[in-house]
């Protein structure tokens, strides 16, 4: 039986694969996906092992972290399961994240504190503690009446956000976790991001007031979010605002631009059991679905269902699984193929968690709470199994089932039951899966190749201590960079190649401009050749063609900013790697002595991409009668009209579809086109601005290599000073090595 050896390391996102002990070579399907996300190529893991070993029984040793072993297990137990195929797996486990976020702050507390003044810059510092203390949002989407307030107090386990039978929420409310708060604080902004209401102690009845008060628009919470393990990460549970339920288009916006978000934060999308015929969701759906298309694995896993008021069904009558059937029939028919879907009651979760907080029920929830033996005694209602979770996370919840029953604590074992520590599990497993991985490797990148620069630094030193012909060189060359430097035709004909860079985004936008097209024509096709129709009914299409119009807008405008932010990356790219080019063709003048990692030396200030465009943004502070207040000027959405006019039909018994096109369709479409022109002349007016900043970046560069060639030319013009230097520096290097050692020990497995 061949063993198949896979050590996938997440943080590095390295795959080693080997069969029975030797390396997979070039021609193997699997070699491309080497430096891939594991949850990339997965899916196709087995059928090329089946192939390519030409056997059906082998034995899989994965070495990688718990998350990704169940994903292994899942794909193997798939055929297992439905093939005549035997599998066996084995693992060997990797070191914890949390033993990671401990030795990696501990690490960067000692370069801090350490011997290199280089390694005790506040940009380092802030760099990192700007990665390691970045928000993890989970976005929390419903349809009207779908008992999303009662799950997101579920997950609370206390009655905050304000419930009704009529959809009530049109704020955005966003709660950050803070681990060991005994109450929740909140402040309330406008649209303008301006703080209207102060930080203050929270309830329900205020926060229904906040709720009604319209010019609040954003309601900023603090509290313990306590039944998810955030360990290091900075959790934010954002209750979104519906589809169609939005007081102001910012809203909806902020909807389409989570579910797009390059970074994959998590959507928690609450569906209302009993009402599936009537969502009205169908445009956001269909943007979930292009979501989950893309990306593997971990577009799939992002997106969570729930399926809540699951215990208003009469288990005599109706199946779990019929109705399971039909939500899968629904998002299928939206675009959206095998979803992660779990069944929930969350006012029975809710419920449990107030008694076992020791808070005070009314009569009606006493009554619905002395119910819950149904999840127990109703085998139908263990919604436990019919979640979509790994062997690892199941088996949790199930000894959390036998643990319950052995203290006859019925609460706990019906809580489980409810589905609600299921969904809980399933957002531990992507925070271990995606987001702490990602978070841990960003912080390391944050201050490894400044680091990476001083080991290099160090060891030329030693090269040029021992050996005379190299020190003369490099001093040669160092006089000569120091010449082309002084001369600056290098760095003028470089600064010219920047300011004639032209960039365009027309080819990406013909692709937005199909979809207005495309959507546009189906908007219309409603009701062609309907000749004239009843005032009603003319009614009917205009309001679902405004809601249909306002979603394509937020649809087609959070494509656009986009497009732009990752355009202006890459043109922030496309910048740095001539700069790069530059100090490269200045080393490379000077002569060939200093090889390409060397370049590293002089390299290491040279910020990513991501931290030239973030660094762009800058704020000025104003006055406005009450408090100094910091307005960004660098991201200023498109600017959107007014779009359409609706036409009045109330007074005419009969409405000719043309006028419908005329004064609505037509009008909304030529407006969406002139939005993606605007588009273009915003982003090249961004550019402008990249362009400049740029400028001046370079001169500080350039100061910088200047420092760091003149340092070099000193060290290297006498033997004297660069073995003092070395002997001052020798408890330094020692520190150094162990340093990298450690930094390089936290990215490994």
């Amino acid at each position: 039986m061949t063993e198949v050896f896979i050590r996938y390391n997440p943080y590095k996102v390295e795959t080693q694969i080997m069969y029975d002990n030797e390396e997979i070579s070039q021609e193997s399907q699997l070699f491309k996906f080497k430096n891939e996300r594991l949850q990339v190529w997965l899916d196709q893991l087995i059928d090329i092992l089946i192939y390519e070993l030409n056997e059906t029984e082998f034995q899989v040793v994965f070495h990688g972290t718990l998350p990704d072993y169940d994903d292994v297990i899942e794909a193997c137990e798939k055929y297992n399961q439905s093939k005549d195929i035997n599998i066996q797996l084995a693992h060997i486990p990797a070191e914890n994240n949390d033993d990671k976020i401990s030795q990696l702050t501990q690490l960067v507390n000692d370069m801090q504190h350490g011997p290199f003044e280089e390694l005790r810059s506040n940009a380092i510092k802030n760099n990192f503690e700007k990665a390691l203390s970045s928000d993890f949002e989970i976005a929390v989407i419903a349809t009207m009446s779908s008992g999303k307030s009662t799950l997101i107090n579920s997950l609370l386990g206390k009655e905050l956000m304000p419930s009704k039978q009529a959809a009530c929420t049109a704020t955005i409310a966003s709660i950050k976790n803070v681990p060991g708060c005994n109450e929740f604080i909140g402040r309330c902004s406008d649209i303008e991001g301006n703080e209207i209401i102060p930080l203050q102690t929270l309830d329900s009845n205020l926060m229904k007031d906040f709720n009604n008060n319209e010019e609040v628009s954003h309601i900023e919470i603090e509290g313990t979010i306590p039944y998810i393990s955030s360990n290091s990460m900075n959790l934010i549970l954002v209750d979104t605002p519906g589809p169609n339920n939005s007081r102001n288009s910012a809203h909806k916006d902020h909807t389409y631009r989570v579910i797009k978000n390059e970074s994959k934060p998590l959507v928690l999308y609450v569906l209302n059991s009993t009402q599936l015929s009537t969502d009205d969701d169908n445009n956001l759906l269909s943007t979930v679905a292009e979501q989950m298309k893309s990306g593997g694995k971990q577009s799939k896993d992002r997106f969570i269902f729930a399926v809540n008021k699951i215990d208003l069904f009469d288990p005599e009558r109706e199946t779990i699984e019929d109705t399971l059937k039909e939500v899968r029939d629904y998002l299928q028919d939206n675009g959206i193929i095998n979803p992660n879907i779990f069944p929930v009651s969350a006012e029975t979760a809710k419920l449990i968690r107030m008694e076992q907080n020791g808070d005070t029920l009314t009569r009606k929830q006493q009554q619905t709470l002395n119910a819950h033996d149904f999840f127990i005694e109703e085998p139908q209602m263990h919604l436990v199994k019919y979640a979509p979770l790994s062997n690892t996370k199941k088996r949790k919840l199930l000894s959390q089932i036998e643990h319950a029953q052995s203290e006859n604590d019925t609460y706990a074992e019906a809580l489980i039951h409810s589905g609600i520590p299921s969904i809980e599990e399933a957002i531990n497993e992507y925070l271990d899966k995606y987001a702490e991985t990602s978070k841990i490797t960003a912080a390391v990148n944050s201050f490894k190749d400044v680091v990476e620069g001083k080991k290099i630094e160090q060891q030329l030193q030693e090269q040029m201590s021992s050996n005379e012909g190299l020190r003369k060189t490099i001093n040669a060359q160092m006089k000569r960079i120091q010449e082309e430097i002084s001369k600056g035709q290098n760095a003028s004909a470089f600064k010219e190649r920047i300011n004639n860079k032209k960039y365009d985004i027309r080819s990406v936008t013909r692709r937005i401009e199909g979809k207005v097209h495309t959507k546009i024509d189906d908007f219309a096709s409603l009701f062609n050749n309907e000749g004239s129709i009843e005032v009603s009914k003319a009614n009917k299409i205009i309001t679902k063609l405004k809601e249909d119009i306002s979603s394509l807008q937020s649809d087609i405008k959070t494509d656009l900013e986009i497009i732009i932010l990752a355009t202006m990356q890459n043109d922030a790219e496309q910048l740095l790697e001539e700069y790069r080019n530059y100090v490269k063709d200045l080393i490379e003048v000077s002569g060939d002595s200093l090889q390409r990692d060397e370049f590293r030396i002089f390299a290491a200030d040279i910020p990513d991409a991501e931290t030239l465009v973030e660094n762009l943004k800058y704020e000025e502070t104003v006055a406005d009668g009450k408090r100094w207040v910091k307005t960004s000027t660098w991201w200023n959405p498109l600017t959107w009209g007014s779009g359409y006019s609706v036409p009045k039909y109330a007074t005419k018994t009969f409405v000719n579809v043309d006028r419908i096109a005329e004064e609505v369709i037509n009008p909304a479409k030529q407006d969406l086109l002139d939005n993606i022109n605007e588009a273009q002349a915003y982003l090249d007016n961004e550019v402008t601005k990249l362009k400049v900043f740029f400028n001046i970046e370079i001169h500080r560069l350039e100061e910088l290599l200047l420092l760091k060639v003149n340092e070099m030319e000193e060290l290297s013009n006498d033997s004297e000073v660069l073995n003092a230097r070395i002997k001052e520096d020798r408890e330094k290097r020692k520190w150094l090595h162990s340093f990298v050692e450690r930094l390089e020990k936290i990215l490994e497995i």
